[in-house]
């Protein structure tokens, strides 16, 4: 399977130079290393540069590790099972502070990811002899990425400093109003929904138009813009259900044809000094599993397992169970069914513990070095949206009902259609089955926000107060 690698060359110095909003101490030009003027001057210069932008959302402050936690215990998703760090415990609480480390690590971490997409946008005038088709390409993945880094902030904080270039401004730029942000978001997806390729034309593990289609459709419906998001959403094609609905989760699944975007993970690669990951390359492994299934810090909460109707296999695909008590579904056997959860053996108490992204099912133990990607969209979320853009926009009843439909029929999930009518009754319909597919999936948050004005955000963090004079 073809993966991206993280690739450690003199343009990781050039990059990594927008750290925060603090630009005091920017230097465009280090002289012991190459230059922007200098370095893009090859097609393989370019790609390197873009493929940099994707390091920051491997590491610890994002899908590696905060992205999961600070989404699933805040949204009510999880409980505190094992030894739950204080970071973590706050989100469960709702009472993040500005010393987080979490807090600290995602708002560090995306933010850089932010100010090596600029890096790149920034240099266009400086791109070599190099097809316009690649640079206009290239441009596309680094305006996603973009987009993708800004929409995981200002769902989280709000208003923050919106951060479009390596132009330093002294003491740090002050907070953006949140239409700003957005406004900025769908300009970036706008971009990369006209210049990139296609799946099946680009690399695999690389932005698509379909994933660009499918993010701004995410964020216009996160804006409000109903009648947006299902234009935007009405371009995307070239997708289909898998009949198993457990592949989207497993090393063998990835890049199946439900797949719009994953970010990479390869446990052959080692996890480095995983830790204290800082976009350099240096693992690409994430800790979700160890976390979840393997120390059980958490549990899936009580709310979420009630919330999959009796008999709906996705319970089975989603947990592990030792018995069939709670839904009627149940998987309690693990390492290639050598080996069983019984009363004792699944965590610090015998309630169900997370399977989706686990290895457990073909080992007999969990591991720091989990391989298995992370699926940021696929079609089934896709299906969904347009069901709610659809019934949002006052559209057709029967049209919203069938998208939300196709997801229930799938192969292995095969529950009863829905048939109620009403709009309030269909949002009901459509929030409940985003929870129950997308459980674990860093979706329910926004969700919340959406069907419910869930308004709690995370304050902006300590490294940001003290760099940042200006907020």
């Amino acid at each position: 399977m073809k993966k991206i690698k993280i690739i450690i060359t003199g343009i990781i110095a050039a990059t990594g130079i927008l750290i925060s909003c603090d630009e005091s101490d920017i230097e465009l030009n280090n002289p012991n290393e190459l230059s922007a003027e200098t370095f893009f001057e090859t097609s393989a210069q370019l790609e390197s540069a873009v493929t940099s932008c994707y390091a920051y959302l491997q590491d610890v402050g994002n899908y590696a590790r905060y992205q999961f936690y600070i989404n699933d215990n805040i949204a009510g998703e999880n409980y505190a099972a094992g030894n739950l760090e204080a970071d973590k415990q706050q989100m469960i609480n709702h009472q993040v502070d500005e010393a987080n480390n979490g807090n600290n690590q995602y708002w560090d971490h995306n933010y850089k990811g932010i100010g090596r997409c600029n890096f790149v946008i920034d240099n266009e005038e400086n791109f070599g002899d190099i097809d316009a088709t690649e640079i206009s390409q290239r441009l596309g993945e680094a305006r996603f990425l973009r987009a993708l880094y800004y929409f995981n902030i200002v769902t989280k904080y709000g208003e923050v400093p919106l951060v479009l270039s390596t132009e330093s401004v002294a003491g740090g730029r002050p907070k953006s109003p949140v239409a700003d942000i957005y406004s900025a978001i769908v300009s970036d997806l706008q971009f990369a929904t006209t210049n990139l390729p296609a799946v099946g034309v680009q690399e695999q593990g690389r932005t698509t138009s379909g994933a660009a289609w499918a993010l701004l459709g995410k964020v216009l419906l996160q804006s409000e813009d109903y009648t947006g998001a299902k234009s935007a959403l009405s371009n995307i094609s070239g997708y289909t259900l898998v009949p198993n609905y457990r592949d989207n989760f497993t090393v063998a699944g990835e890049h199946n044809s439900e797949s719009l975007f994953e970010i990479h993970y390869d446990e052959a690669s080692g996890n480095g000094d995983s830790w204290n990951q800082d976009g350099l390359g240096n693992s690409e492994t994430s800790f979700r599993a160890q976390e979840y299934s393997g120390w059980f810090n958490v549990k899936p909460s009580q709310d979420l397992l009630d919330e999959f109707e009796d008999g709906d296999t996705r319970y089975s695909d989603t947990f592990y169970s030792i018995d069939a008590s709670d839904n009627g579904t149940m998987t309690n056997t693990y390492n290639n069914g050598n080996s069983t959860y019984i009363s004792g053996g699944i965590g610090p108490d015998d309630n169900p513990a997370w399977r989706k992204y686990q290895n457990l099912d073909d080992r007999p133990s969990e591991t720091v070095d989990s391989g298995i990607n992370a699926r940021v969209l696929r079609f089934a979320d896709v299906l969904l949206m347009q069901a709610e853009a659809e019934i949002r926009s006052g559209g057709s009843e029967a049209v919203a009902l069938g998208y939300l439909n196709q997801v229930r029929n799938r192969a292995s999930v095969s529950m009863p259609n829905v048939s109620v009518s009403g709009t309030t009754a269909i949002l009901a319909a459509i929030k409940h089955e985003r929870w129950v597919e997308l459980a674990g999936e860093q979706s329910r948050y926004m969700d919340l926000q959406r069907f419910d004005g869930f308004s709690y955000l995370m304050p902006i963090p300590n490294i940001e107060l003290t760099a940042n004079t200006n907020l």
